[in-house]
Protein backbone atom coordinates (compact mmCIF):
# COMPACT_ATOMS: atom_id res chain seq x y z
CA UNK A 1 0.00 0.00 0.00
CA UNK A 2 1.05 3.38 -0.84
CA UNK A 3 2.42 5.84 1.85
CA UNK A 4 -0.83 7.80 2.95
CA UNK A 5 0.80 10.64 3.71
CA UNK A 6 3.84 10.84 1.12
CA UNK A 7 1.75 13.68 -0.93
CA UNK A 8 1.03 15.98 2.02
CA UNK A 9 3.85 15.55 4.27
CA UNK A 10 6.19 17.54 1.92
CA UNK A 11 3.60 20.40 1.80
CA UNK A 12 3.32 19.79 6.46
CA UNK A 13 6.65 20.22 6.42
CA UNK A 14 6.92 23.77 4.64
CA UNK A 15 4.03 25.10 6.30
CA UNK A 16 5.30 23.74 9.53
CA UNK A 17 2.77 21.21 10.50
CA UNK A 18 5.10 18.53 11.34
CA UNK A 19 7.10 18.04 14.08
CA UNK A 20 8.39 14.68 14.60
CA UNK A 21 10.81 13.23 12.50
CA UNK A 22 9.67 11.80 9.51
CA UNK A 23 7.85 8.42 9.40
CA UNK A 24 8.70 7.85 6.09
CA UNK A 25 12.53 6.98 7.28
CA UNK A 26 13.38 3.61 9.76
CA UNK A 27 12.69 4.18 13.16
CA UNK A 28 13.93 0.25 13.93
CA UNK A 29 10.98 -0.25 16.32
CA UNK A 30 11.74 3.23 18.19
CA UNK A 31 9.12 5.53 19.34
CA UNK A 32 9.37 8.44 16.56
CA UNK A 33 11.62 11.02 18.51
CA UNK A 34 11.21 14.86 18.60
CA UNK A 35 13.23 16.97 16.02
CA UNK A 36 14.50 20.16 17.75
CA UNK A 37 15.41 21.42 14.57
CA UNK A 38 11.54 21.12 13.04
CA UNK A 39 10.40 22.57 16.50
CA UNK A 40 12.28 25.74 15.98
CA UNK A 41 11.13 25.74 12.66
CA UNK A 42 7.48 25.96 13.43
CA UNK A 43 7.84 28.41 16.34
CA UNK A 44 9.86 30.98 13.92
CA UNK A 45 7.55 30.25 11.23
CA UNK A 46 4.22 31.16 13.72
CA UNK A 47 6.60 33.92 15.07
CA UNK A 48 6.82 35.11 11.89
CA UNK A 49 3.26 34.78 11.08
CA UNK A 50 2.67 36.64 14.72
CA UNK A 51 4.83 39.96 13.79
CA UNK A 52 3.02 39.82 10.28
CA UNK A 53 -0.31 40.20 11.82
CA UNK A 54 0.66 42.94 14.04
CA UNK A 55 2.41 44.97 11.38
CA UNK A 56 -0.69 44.09 9.44
CA UNK A 57 -3.28 45.54 11.79
CA UNK A 58 -0.98 48.41 12.64
CA UNK A 59 -0.34 49.58 8.98
CA UNK A 60 -4.21 48.47 7.71
CA UNK A 61 -6.83 49.29 9.82
CA UNK A 62 -5.08 52.30 12.62
CA UNK A 63 -4.97 54.45 9.18
CA UNK A 64 -8.31 54.49 6.84
CA UNK A 65 -8.41 51.61 4.66
CA UNK A 66 -9.44 53.59 1.34
CA UNK A 67 -10.54 57.44 0.45
CA UNK A 68 -13.50 55.87 -1.91
CA UNK A 69 -13.71 52.42 -0.10
CA UNK A 70 -16.48 51.53 1.87
CA UNK A 71 -15.99 50.68 5.74
CA UNK A 72 -17.84 47.63 5.00
CA UNK A 73 -14.67 46.03 3.44
CA UNK A 74 -12.60 47.42 6.70
CA UNK A 75 -14.84 44.98 8.66
CA UNK A 76 -14.33 42.40 6.21
CA UNK A 77 -10.62 42.01 6.15
CA UNK A 78 -10.96 42.62 9.80
CA UNK A 79 -12.79 39.44 9.86
CA UNK A 80 -11.02 37.52 7.59
CA UNK A 81 -7.47 38.47 9.37
CA UNK A 82 -8.93 37.61 12.99
CA UNK A 83 -10.53 34.88 12.06
CA UNK A 84 -7.33 33.60 10.54
CA UNK A 85 -5.45 33.90 13.13
CA UNK A 86 -7.49 32.60 15.76
CA UNK A 87 -7.54 29.26 13.42
CA UNK A 88 -3.94 29.39 13.19
CA UNK A 89 -3.88 29.70 16.82
CA UNK A 90 -5.65 26.98 17.11
CA UNK A 91 -4.06 24.05 14.57
CA UNK A 92 -1.08 24.96 16.31
CA UNK A 93 -1.88 24.81 19.82
CA UNK A 94 -3.26 21.27 18.80
CA UNK A 95 -0.30 20.28 16.90
CA UNK A 96 1.81 18.67 19.55
CA UNK A 97 -1.34 15.87 19.54
CA UNK A 98 -2.35 16.06 16.33
CA UNK A 99 1.69 15.05 15.10
CA UNK A 100 1.88 12.03 17.75
CA UNK A 101 -1.02 10.82 16.90
CA UNK A 102 -0.48 10.76 13.31
CA UNK A 103 2.58 8.97 13.55
CA UNK A 104 0.63 6.42 15.79
CA UNK A 105 -1.84 6.02 13.40
CA UNK A 106 0.71 5.53 10.23
CA UNK A 107 2.25 2.85 12.85
CA UNK A 108 -1.36 1.04 13.01
CA UNK A 109 -2.24 1.73 9.31
CA UNK A 110 0.76 -0.31 8.01
CA UNK A 111 0.84 -2.79 10.59
CA UNK A 112 -2.57 -3.76 9.93
CA UNK A 113 -1.96 -4.26 6.22
CA UNK A 114 1.34 -6.43 6.88
CA UNK A 115 -1.01 -8.73 8.89
CA UNK A 116 -3.41 -9.41 6.32
CA UNK A 117 -0.74 -9.87 4.10
CA UNK A 118 0.91 -12.97 6.36
CA UNK A 119 -1.91 -14.43 7.38
CA UNK A 120 -3.96 -14.06 4.15
CA UNK A 121 -1.32 -14.96 1.78
CA UNK A 122 -3.60 -15.35 -0.89
CA UNK A 123 -4.23 -11.39 -1.09
CA UNK A 124 -0.51 -10.57 -0.21
CA UNK A 125 0.16 -8.77 -3.37
CA UNK A 126 -3.44 -7.39 -3.94
CA UNK A 127 -2.84 -3.27 -4.54
CA UNK A 128 -5.66 -0.68 -3.63
CA UNK A 129 -4.11 2.49 -4.77
CA UNK A 130 -5.02 5.95 -2.82
CA UNK A 131 -6.48 7.80 -5.81
CA UNK A 132 -6.97 11.38 -5.62
CA UNK A 133 -9.91 13.11 -7.22
CA UNK A 134 -9.16 16.37 -9.87
CA UNK A 135 -11.07 18.43 -7.33
CA UNK A 136 -7.74 18.18 -5.11
CA UNK A 137 -4.93 20.01 -7.95
CA UNK A 138 -8.20 21.75 -9.20
CA UNK A 139 -8.48 23.68 -5.68
CA UNK A 140 -4.23 24.03 -5.47
CA UNK A 141 -4.03 25.58 -8.70
CA UNK A 142 -7.17 27.90 -8.24
CA UNK A 143 -5.57 28.76 -4.29
CA UNK A 144 -2.41 29.56 -6.17
CA UNK A 145 -4.35 32.00 -8.59
CA UNK A 146 -5.86 33.89 -5.42
CA UNK A 147 -3.12 33.73 -3.52
CA UNK A 148 -1.39 35.79 -6.43
CA UNK A 149 -3.86 38.48 -7.16
CA UNK A 150 -4.15 38.95 -3.24
CA UNK A 151 0.13 39.82 -3.26
CA UNK A 152 -0.50 41.78 -5.71
CA UNK A 153 -3.61 43.80 -4.63
CA UNK A 154 -1.81 44.23 -1.01
CA UNK A 155 1.28 45.46 -2.93
CA UNK A 156 0.07 48.00 -5.05
CA UNK A 157 -1.69 49.39 -1.53
CA UNK A 158 2.03 49.11 0.05
CA UNK A 159 0.45 46.28 2.94
CA UNK A 160 3.61 44.14 2.36
CA UNK A 161 2.70 42.33 5.99
CA UNK A 162 -1.09 41.48 4.93
CA UNK A 163 0.02 39.22 2.53
CA UNK A 164 1.36 37.16 5.20
CA UNK A 165 -1.34 37.67 7.49
CA UNK A 166 -4.02 36.21 4.93
CA UNK A 167 -2.06 33.96 2.43
CA UNK A 168 -0.33 31.95 5.06
CA UNK A 169 -3.59 30.84 7.18
CA UNK A 170 -5.69 29.51 3.43
CA UNK A 171 -2.00 27.12 3.04
CA UNK A 172 -2.11 26.48 6.15
CA UNK A 173 -6.25 25.36 6.07
CA UNK A 174 -5.77 23.54 2.78
CA UNK A 175 -2.62 21.36 3.82
CA UNK A 176 -4.53 20.33 7.54
CA UNK A 177 -7.59 19.34 5.17
CA UNK A 178 -5.29 17.42 3.03
CA UNK A 179 -3.45 15.71 5.87
CA UNK A 180 -6.94 14.54 7.52
CA UNK A 181 -8.36 13.34 4.05
CA UNK A 182 -5.43 11.53 2.78
CA UNK A 183 -5.46 9.32 6.41
CA UNK A 184 -9.14 9.10 6.29
CA UNK A 185 -8.46 7.52 2.29
CA UNK A 186 -5.44 5.25 4.10
CA UNK A 187 -8.25 3.72 6.08
CA UNK A 188 -10.77 3.10 3.72
CA UNK A 189 -7.91 1.19 1.31
CA UNK A 190 -7.66 -1.24 4.16
CA UNK A 191 -11.55 -1.72 4.74
CA UNK A 192 -11.84 -2.19 0.89
CA UNK A 193 -9.17 -4.62 1.35
CA UNK A 194 -11.30 -6.71 4.46
CA UNK A 195 -14.63 -6.26 1.94
CA UNK A 196 -12.54 -8.29 -0.85
CA UNK A 197 -11.42 -10.79 1.35
CA UNK A 198 -15.01 -11.31 3.07
CA UNK A 199 -16.84 -11.10 -0.65
CA UNK A 200 -13.85 -13.76 -1.99
CA UNK A 201 -14.87 -15.68 1.16
CA UNK A 202 -18.49 -15.54 0.12
CA UNK A 203 -18.01 -16.87 -3.88
CA UNK A 204 -15.74 -19.55 -2.18
CA UNK A 205 -18.86 -21.15 -0.24
CA UNK A 206 -20.85 -20.79 -3.03
CA UNK A 207 -18.61 -22.51 -5.00
CA UNK A 208 -18.73 -25.34 -3.05
CA UNK A 209 -22.62 -25.81 -1.77
CA UNK A 210 -23.80 -25.22 -5.40
CA UNK A 211 -23.01 -27.46 -7.96
CA UNK A 212 -21.66 -25.69 -11.37
CA UNK A 213 -24.11 -26.92 -13.79
CA UNK A 214 -24.35 -25.00 -17.10
CA UNK A 215 -27.31 -23.72 -18.28
CA UNK A 216 -27.66 -23.94 -22.35
CA UNK A 217 -26.35 -20.99 -23.76
CA UNK A 218 -24.77 -19.88 -20.92
CA UNK A 219 -21.13 -19.52 -20.00
CA UNK A 220 -19.18 -21.91 -17.89
CA UNK A 221 -18.91 -19.93 -14.31
CA UNK A 222 -15.56 -21.10 -14.66
CA UNK A 223 -14.84 -18.61 -16.69
CA UNK A 224 -16.42 -15.87 -14.86
CA UNK A 225 -14.40 -12.14 -15.31
CA UNK A 226 -12.23 -11.02 -11.80
CA UNK A 227 -10.94 -7.90 -11.11
CA UNK A 228 -7.53 -7.78 -12.28
CA UNK A 229 -6.34 -7.11 -8.92
CA UNK A 230 -8.43 -9.64 -7.52
CA UNK A 231 -8.17 -12.58 -10.53
CA UNK A 232 -4.89 -14.47 -8.86
CA UNK A 233 -6.65 -14.56 -5.06
CA UNK A 234 -9.33 -16.68 -5.58
CA UNK A 235 -8.45 -19.74 -4.02
CA UNK A 236 -10.65 -23.44 -3.68
CA UNK A 237 -8.05 -24.74 -0.96
CA UNK A 238 -7.82 -23.33 2.41
CA UNK A 239 -9.38 -19.86 1.43
CA UNK A 240 -11.60 -19.94 4.58
CA UNK A 241 -11.63 -20.85 8.33
CA UNK A 242 -12.73 -20.01 11.59
CA UNK A 243 -9.33 -18.76 12.66
CA UNK A 244 -8.89 -16.54 9.59
CA UNK A 245 -12.47 -14.84 9.79
CA UNK A 246 -11.81 -14.24 13.28
CA UNK A 247 -8.39 -13.03 12.88
CA UNK A 248 -10.44 -10.84 10.23
CA UNK A 249 -12.73 -9.36 12.80
CA UNK A 250 -9.72 -8.24 15.04
CA UNK A 251 -8.24 -6.72 12.15
CA UNK A 252 -11.89 -4.42 11.60
CA UNK A 253 -11.96 -3.65 14.67
CA UNK A 254 -8.40 -2.48 15.15
CA UNK A 255 -8.80 -0.89 11.90
CA UNK A 256 -12.35 0.77 13.26
CA UNK A 257 -10.93 2.36 16.11
CA UNK A 258 -7.87 3.60 14.22
CA UNK A 259 -10.14 5.47 11.94
CA UNK A 260 -12.19 7.03 15.16
CA UNK A 261 -8.56 7.74 17.17
CA UNK A 262 -7.81 9.82 13.82
CA UNK A 263 -10.96 11.61 13.96
CA UNK A 264 -10.73 12.82 17.17
CA UNK A 265 -6.93 13.64 16.67
CA UNK A 266 -7.90 16.27 13.51
CA UNK A 267 -11.44 17.16 15.04
CA UNK A 268 -10.56 20.69 16.76
CA UNK A 269 -8.74 21.93 13.45
CA UNK A 270 -11.45 20.87 11.47
CA UNK A 271 -14.19 22.53 13.01
CA UNK A 272 -12.50 25.96 13.30
CA UNK A 273 -10.92 25.64 9.32
CA UNK A 274 -15.05 24.46 8.60
CA UNK A 275 -16.16 27.64 10.71
CA UNK A 276 -13.33 30.57 9.36
CA UNK A 277 -14.35 29.49 5.75
CA UNK A 278 -18.31 29.47 6.47
CA UNK A 279 -17.49 33.12 8.13
CA UNK A 280 -15.80 34.43 5.52
CA UNK A 281 -17.67 32.75 2.25
CA UNK A 282 -20.68 33.77 3.53
CA UNK A 283 -19.81 37.43 4.22
CA UNK A 284 -17.63 37.47 0.91
CA UNK A 285 -20.81 36.96 -1.10
CA UNK A 286 -23.08 39.01 1.14
CA UNK A 287 -20.77 42.28 -0.20
CA UNK A 288 -20.91 41.02 -3.45
CA UNK A 289 -25.08 40.62 -3.49
CA UNK A 290 -25.62 44.29 -1.65
CA UNK A 291 -23.00 46.00 -4.84
CA UNK A 292 -24.41 44.11 -7.47
CA UNK A 293 -28.24 45.09 -6.06
CA UNK A 294 -26.88 48.32 -5.41
CA UNK A 295 -24.92 50.02 -8.13
CA UNK A 296 -23.39 46.93 -10.54
CA UNK A 297 -21.57 49.98 -12.32
CA UNK A 298 -18.90 50.27 -9.37
CA UNK A 299 -17.08 47.43 -11.05
CA UNK A 300 -13.76 47.82 -9.13
CA UNK A 301 -15.68 47.53 -5.94
CA UNK A 302 -17.46 44.23 -7.47
CA UNK A 303 -13.69 43.14 -8.24
CA UNK A 304 -12.60 43.37 -4.63
CA UNK A 305 -15.75 41.78 -2.99
CA UNK A 306 -15.07 39.03 -5.72
CA UNK A 307 -11.59 38.44 -4.82
CA UNK A 308 -12.19 38.09 -1.36
CA UNK A 309 -15.62 36.32 -1.28
CA UNK A 310 -13.47 33.54 -3.93
CA UNK A 311 -10.60 33.06 -1.61
CA UNK A 312 -12.11 30.07 0.69
CA UNK A 313 -13.94 28.49 -2.12
CA UNK A 314 -10.23 26.22 -2.53
CA UNK A 315 -10.69 25.59 0.91
CA UNK A 316 -14.81 24.68 0.20
CA UNK A 317 -13.52 22.62 -2.96
CA UNK A 318 -11.39 20.45 -0.69
CA UNK A 319 -13.95 20.33 1.89
CA UNK A 320 -16.87 18.85 -0.68
CA UNK A 321 -13.95 16.10 -1.30
CA UNK A 322 -12.74 14.96 2.21
CA UNK A 323 -16.91 14.96 2.73
CA UNK A 324 -16.81 12.47 -0.04
CA UNK A 325 -13.79 10.53 1.05
CA UNK A 326 -15.57 10.37 4.62
CA UNK A 327 -18.86 9.07 3.45
CA UNK A 328 -16.97 6.48 1.31
CA UNK A 329 -14.77 4.86 4.55
CA UNK A 330 -17.79 5.01 6.18
CA UNK A 331 -20.25 2.95 3.66
CA UNK A 332 -17.21 0.57 3.39
CA UNK A 333 -17.36 -0.12 6.98
CA UNK A 334 -20.20 -1.38 7.23
CA UNK A 335 -20.25 -2.82 4.00
CA UNK A 336 -19.01 -5.65 6.03
CA UNK A 337 -22.09 -6.02 7.83
CA UNK A 338 -23.87 -7.14 4.83
CA UNK A 339 -21.53 -9.46 3.77
CA UNK A 340 -21.33 -11.20 7.39
CA UNK A 341 -25.23 -11.49 7.55
CA UNK A 342 -24.75 -13.62 3.86
CA UNK A 343 -21.97 -15.65 5.50
CA UNK A 344 -24.42 -16.28 8.20
CA UNK A 345 -26.56 -18.12 5.52
CA UNK A 346 -24.25 -20.58 5.15
CA UNK A 347 -24.47 -22.30 8.80
CA UNK A 348 -25.41 -25.89 7.82
CA UNK A 349 -22.09 -26.16 5.57
CA UNK A 350 -19.98 -23.70 7.42
CA UNK A 351 -21.00 -22.88 11.09
CA UNK A 352 -22.44 -26.26 11.79
CA UNK A 353 -19.34 -27.28 13.72
CA UNK A 354 -18.72 -24.08 15.37
CA UNK A 355 -21.50 -22.40 17.16
CA UNK A 356 -19.09 -19.87 19.14
CA UNK A 357 -17.80 -18.49 16.03
CA UNK A 358 -21.40 -18.34 14.81
CA UNK A 359 -22.98 -16.28 17.62
CA UNK A 360 -19.54 -13.73 17.45
CA UNK A 361 -20.18 -13.21 13.92
CA UNK A 362 -23.86 -12.97 14.48
CA UNK A 363 -22.84 -10.27 17.26
CA UNK A 364 -20.63 -8.48 15.74
CA UNK A 365 -22.82 -7.83 12.56
CA UNK A 366 -25.43 -6.69 14.64
CA UNK A 367 -22.67 -4.48 15.91
CA UNK A 368 -22.24 -2.78 12.94
CA UNK A 369 -25.79 -2.12 11.88
CA UNK A 370 -26.35 -0.90 15.24
CA UNK A 371 -23.24 2.26 14.94
CA UNK A 372 -24.08 2.47 11.21
CA UNK A 373 -26.74 5.43 12.88
CA UNK A 374 -23.57 7.12 13.97
CA UNK A 375 -21.22 8.92 11.96
CA UNK A 376 -17.52 7.51 12.11
CA UNK A 377 -16.03 11.12 11.27
CA UNK A 378 -17.62 14.18 13.06
CA UNK A 379 -16.45 17.58 14.69
CA UNK A 380 -16.54 16.23 17.98
CA UNK A 381 -19.91 15.30 17.83
CA UNK A 382 -20.84 18.99 16.37
CA UNK A 383 -21.85 17.86 12.89
CA UNK A 384 -21.04 14.56 10.59
CA UNK A 385 -18.86 15.10 7.82
CA UNK A 386 -21.10 13.49 5.72
CA UNK A 387 -23.43 14.48 2.61
CA UNK A 388 -25.68 15.61 5.32
CA UNK A 389 -23.39 18.33 6.17
CA UNK A 390 -24.01 20.11 2.91
CA UNK A 391 -27.47 20.47 3.10
CA UNK A 392 -26.70 21.91 7.17
CA UNK A 393 -24.50 24.44 5.61
CA UNK A 394 -26.51 25.28 2.62
CA UNK A 395 -30.05 25.82 5.18
CA UNK A 396 -27.47 27.64 7.56
CA UNK A 397 -25.54 30.01 4.73
CA UNK A 398 -29.62 31.00 3.26
CA UNK A 399 -30.64 31.61 6.91
CA UNK A 400 -27.73 33.98 8.08
CA UNK A 401 -27.32 35.42 4.65
CA UNK A 402 -31.08 36.44 4.75
CA UNK A 403 -30.31 38.27 8.35
CA UNK A 404 -27.22 40.05 6.79
CA UNK A 405 -29.26 41.54 4.01
CA UNK A 406 -31.98 43.44 5.79
CA UNK A 407 -28.81 45.76 7.12
CA UNK A 408 -29.07 48.82 5.19
CA UNK A 409 -25.78 49.93 3.60
CA UNK A 410 -27.09 52.80 1.47
CA UNK A 411 -25.98 54.58 3.29
CA UNK A 412 -22.04 54.05 3.00
CA UNK A 413 -22.19 52.94 -0.52
CA UNK A 414 -23.59 56.47 -1.62
CA UNK A 415 -20.85 57.78 0.07
CA UNK A 416 -18.48 56.02 -1.40
CA UNK A 417 -20.10 56.50 -4.73
CA UNK A 418 -19.89 60.32 -4.20
CA UNK A 419 -16.30 60.56 -2.91
CA UNK A 420 -15.02 58.68 -6.15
Amino acid sequence: MENPAAKSSFWAKIIGLQLHDSYETETNGKTPSLSIVRILYSIILFGAYLVGLYKAVELTFVVEFAANSPSIFKFAYMTQIYSGVLATIICYASLWRTDRMKCIYIEGIQGSNVKINDRYYQFRNMQIPIKYSILVPFSIGMLIILSVCEAYAQYNHGYYFTIITIVYPLWMFHITILEFTTLVKSTECILTKLNWMLDTFLESLQRQSTPSVTLKGEKNPTNKVYPLNRRPFVQEHELISGERLTYMFVIHENVAKLAEFINGAYSTQIIAIVTVTFVNTLFGFFIVTKLLFWNYQMLDLILRACRYAFECIPACLLVYYMLIVCASTHSELFKSASLLHKLLQYKSNYFIDDQALFERSKAIALQLLHRKRFSLFDGSGLFRLDFTFIFSVFSAATSYLIVLLQFDLSKDLEKSTITA
